[in-house]
């Protein structure tokens, strides 16, 4: 509801009394009730009512429910920095983290489980949809629905369509829809950036050969820059520091299955143990609600969520290595990119920004700006 206070794992007195209006803040805490931060605390047993009319048994135990993209998380023990991505018609990146950083542009939660870890999620409206529209375009009058020239294109383009090391990088947004990370318009955009001068320029739309790899590579982009300060370096075991980025990244849903986009999310992400498939189909949400049922009602007294599924837990029937994680060298020029994509993205926004402001006077409207240089209309 927006009036719990995530960091003080209590009502936030502020969000309470401005909801609470007139009947008082005593009297809406009330009616609200306390609040467990352990996940899987009973609130007892089933009603009489669910016992004789549903046939549940009379020792059913009630625990809290939890929402699609927490169950997610919890479908496989992730390790603190473990990454997990989720590839379908959207995209939603997940990590469990002790570290409690909120930010505008991300959701950030209590973990669903476990008091003292938090839940970081970004999502994406344009994620399987955006590669479809670029598998299209380059299949062209073929009119075929197969990935193979969209993979044979995007692994034989050099990392970010640079012709030379010192080349200018590519980089793009393609939007089918309108999206929620930056929050721009339907659309397509290409730029090149030069790390040596840290200029953008931006490039035709027409469709390219390239925009195979671009449109992966920018979308994992947007997902390191928005990590970036959740993630740690490591040190192995010859004394050499790794630089900051996950211990493993997961792959879920429809587009962990190709090839060239495990390759790619190793190499942009990186990953210090490598990109693994989560293969449990399309139901990693209903397997984890079920673990968190397991974990509420067999727990031993203090056994944490991670520690009783990480006991039972076969790595081996359900995960699977597919990719390369850290590749020295490659990885570093990703951490060029990410500055050029920041570029990217802003720019595009200031450029909606004029549209919006232009179209809005065009109509006799004047725009004005709220804090943060959204468009407000005041006709």
């Amino acid at each position: 509801m927006n009036l719990w206070h995530i960091a003080k794992g209590t009502w936030h007195d502020q969000l309470i009394k401005l909801a609470a209006g007139d009947e008082g803040i005593e009297d809406l805490e009330t009616k609200l009730g306390p609040v467990f931060e352990d996940g899987g605390k009973t609130f007892g047993n089933v009603s009489k009512y669910y016992v004789e009319r549903y046939g549940f048994h009379q020792d059913c135990q009630v625990i809290a429910c939890t929402g699609d993209n927490p169950s997610t998380i919890l479908s496989l023990p992730l390790q603190a920095s473990d990454a997990m991505v989720s590839l379908g018609t959207s995209t939603t990146f997940l990590m469990s983290t002790p570290t409690w950083r909120p930010d505008p542009a991300y959701h950030f939660m209590n973990d669903p489980t476990t008091a003292g870890l938090y839940m970081f999620m970004l999502c994406y409206k344009n994620g399987g949809l955006a590669r479809e529209q670029v598998r299209d375009a380059l299949n062209g009058e073929r009119k075929s629905k197969a990935w193979d020239k969209f993979n044979e294109l995007a692994l034989s383009t050099p990392p970010l369509a640079q012709t030379s090391e010192k080349g200018p990088m590519r980089m793009g947004l393609f939007f089918p829809r309108s999206e929620i990370v930056p929050n721009v318009s339907a659309g397509q955009w290409r730029y090149s950036y030069s790390p040596e001068t840290n200029k953008l320029e931006q490039l035709d739309t027409q469709p390219d050969a390239s925009d195979a790899r671009i449109i992966v590579e920018s979308q994992l982009l947007s997902l390191r820059l928005r990590a970036a300060s959740l993630v740690s370096s490591h040190k192995v075991s010859n004394g050499t520091t790794i630089p900051p980025q996950p211990r493993r990244v997961y792959l879920v849903g429809g587009g962990s299955a190709n090839p060239a986009i495990a390759r790619l999310a190793g190499e942009v992400l990186g990953g210090l143990e490598g990109v693994f498939r989560l293969d449990i189909g399309g139901n990693a949400c209903a397997l984890g609600a079920a673990y968190k049922a397991v974990w509420a009602c067999e727990r031993s007294e203090g056994e944490t969520f991670e520690e009783l599924i990480k006991g039972r837990w076969d790595e081996k029937q359900f995960v699977r290595r597919v990719a390369d994680g850290y590749t020295e060298g490659v990885f570093e020029r990703y951490g060029e990119a990410v500055r050029g994509f920041d570029l990217m993205e802003k720019e595009v926004l200031r450029r909606q920004g004029e549209e919006s402001g232009r179209e809005e006077k065009s109509r006799g409207g004047v725009v004005m700006k709220d804090d943060e240089g959204r468009g407000a209309e005041n006709p």
